[in-house]
């Protein structure tokens, strides 16, 4: 016996994208409703700290008077290469600071940093000038706020829910069908769906997401008909691995910080061209993520094949050091760089590590995606009736993105995609219910529970393994370049096929069930399957290398691969 209900705007996701949203519609006079498998507003990744800071681009000139919208406008264009929605990234630029303001209304201005009356400010990856606003504790506050918001509104919040697929009649997405903590049926029909359920990096073992998100919007809308763009840019780079996991802030990179492998030997040299000095390399690294577009891709492939040849740490990890660093000098250099390290070297060290002193172990994390479901200025779907926002949603962003963008991505296009599902709900003569759909849907799922087959933890760790090396122990010796492993990093043509052929039988072993109990986890598998099998569709046509995409058999740009690949179901 399934339960039903009924709204006009259903948001899927618990995180800032959600939320925001949430609140657009409910601003607008819809029965709004939030589905979340987590506690909305304390779960997914807005919640998941993995730094010390969060950064929120504003091009209000609170640090450089020369800051302009345009300026920012011209820093997406600049990052993505040719493969961004320009008329999305003008949005992001014009409405940033709408969105800082809205926070700061609905906060009490306690959202973000300030000293001596002013923002926090500093300059993030990838862009020209400092609009990064920091918000201490990640991005906590800014969920604090929406959260306390949400409470005081009249929008229905149903948390516990596992969403496993969207509703459509007629070509329209009408809702969800999704499982509650015993496995029951919930299915929650509406006029308008909006997805907000972040990305899908717990397809690699080595990531920076929590465990709760696992690619549902994607694989939903996908199975749905949605078309996606950009799946192949994955955002990975260097993060501390040991004694805790955290992004490594692209600005202490200034400090010129030393690698080596655990016999303490240095790891840059043996990677570079006889050309080329680690200085050099370190030098060009302004930004966290692995890109190809500057001498500090070196970086990770150095760690990363060291990795594989088994030169780490128990963990498989390499050592990153500051005791060749001339502190004073750069704090007198960099007066914005010695406000951060003060911030950084008392975080670090409330949790045991000495910067000054100790090493810290690091390795290559998978992170966010730049792409997902493809929207339009509305933040509309290709479907009727459904729309994206934050980390599931593709436009703004491509090859790379500027560090500090997905935060205020979520709030702008979060606001906007609210605002649209509302008014394409309340434009409905009448609701459609789906009730073919969800048939189709329970009858899947009957499948999923015929019988008792592998554990999902086995499943998911085949799936990770599929996607990058699994641990030191069990990698061979073989030279980076040479890796059959498929979407990490370095990707080649034989490992992508060779990948599919892999998740082909992986998805049929999924399919056919597994333990009794894990219902929800076979459905998240299912997700991340789908969502690895779109990255590798979209690697393979983009036989180039671009931005965050890197193939190790076409290790040049092609400038006719100078747009985004579009993948829509046949």
């Amino acid at each position: 016996m399934s339960s039903e209900l009924r709204f006009d705007v259903l948001v899927l996701g618990g995180g800032g994208a959600a939320l925001r949203a949430a609140l657009s519609a409910c601003e607008q006079g819809a029965k709004t409703a939030i589905l979340s498998k987590g506690e909305a507003g304390k779960s997914g990744a807005t919640y998941y700290s993995v730094a010390e800071v969060g950064a929120f681009n504003v091009p209000d000139g609170a640090l450089d008077p020369e800051d302009s919208p345009e300026e920012f406008y011209r820093d997406m264009e600049m990052a993505a290469l040719g493969t961004a929605q320009l008329p999305l990234c003008r949005i992001l630029a014009e409405q940033a600071e709408s969105a800082l303001q809205y926070l700061e209304k609905i906060s009490g201005g306690t959202v973000f940093a300030k000293e001596d009356g002013h923002f926090k400010v500093y300059q993030a990856c990838f862009s020209t000038r400092p609009r990064s606003h920091v918000v201490e504790n990640h991005f906590k506050p800014i969920l604090r706020a929406l959260r306390e918001e949400v409470a005081r509104r009249d929008i229905t919040v149903l948390s516990g829910l596992q969403a496993v697929d969207l509703l459509k009649e007629d070509g329209q997405v009408c809702g969800v069908y999704a499982l509650d903590e015993a496995g029951a049926p919930v299915i929650v029909h509406a006029g308008s769906v909006v997805l907000a359920t972040g990305g899908a990096s717990r397809l690699f073992r080595r990531n920076m997401y929590p465990r709760d998100i696992t690619g549902d919007g994607y694989a939903m809308a996908w199975r749905a008909g949605a078309r996606m763009s950009n799946m192949e840019f994955i955002q990975a780079g260097i993060g501390v691995a040991a004694p805790f996991i955290n992004l490594f802030g692209n600005y202490l990179w200034e400090a010129n910080p030393q690698i080596e492998n655990a016999a303490g030997e240095p790891v840059l040299e043996k990677y570079l061209p006889a050309e080329v000095t680690p200085e050099a390399v370190i030098r060009e690294k302004t930004h966290f993520p692995f890109s190809t577009r500057d001498l500090s891709r070196y970086i990770e492939i150095a760690v990363q094949s060291e990795y594989n040849y088994g030169r780490g740490t128990a963990g498989g990890n390499m050592l990153l050091n500051f005791r060749g660093t001339d502190f004073d000098s750069l704090f007198r250099r960099d007066p914005v760089f010695a406000s951060m390290w003060k911030v950084t070297y008392q975080w670090h060290k409330e949790r045991g590590i000495d910067l000054y002193r100790d090493p810290v172990e690091i390795a290559c994390f998978a992170h966010a995606l730049n792409g997902g479901v493809l929207i339009d200025e509305h933040a509309a779907a290709s479907l009727p009736g459904l729309y994206a926002a934050g980390e599931t949603a593709s436009g703004p962003h491509g090859a790379d993105r500027l560090g500090g963008n997905m935060s205020v991505t979520c709030q702008v296009f979060g606001n906007i995609a609210g605002r649209s599902a509302a008014a394409y709900a309340k434009g409905l003569k009448a609701h459609p219910t789906g009730e073919a759909s969800a048939r189709e849907i329970a009858r899947r799922l009957e499948q999923l529970t015929s019988g008792t087959r592998r554990e999902c933890r086995d499943l998911l760790e085949t799936l990770q393994e599929r996607c990058g090396l699994k641990r030191p122990a069990a990698v061979a010796v073989i030279a980076a370049a040479g890796s059959d492993k498929a979407l990490m990093i370095i990707r080649s043509q034989t490992g992508l096929q060779k990948y599919l052929t892999e998740l082909a039988d992986l998805k049929a072993e999924i399919a056919r069930g597994g333990t009794a109990g894990c219902l929800g986890e076979l459905v998240q598998l299912e997700n991340l399957a789908e969502v690895g099998g779109l990255i590798a569709r979209a690697a393979l046509e983009r036989k180039e290398s671009r931005g965050s995409h890197y193939r190790a058999d076409y290790p040049d740009a092609d400038p006719a691969l100078a747009h985004p690949i579009i993948l829509e179901k046949a």
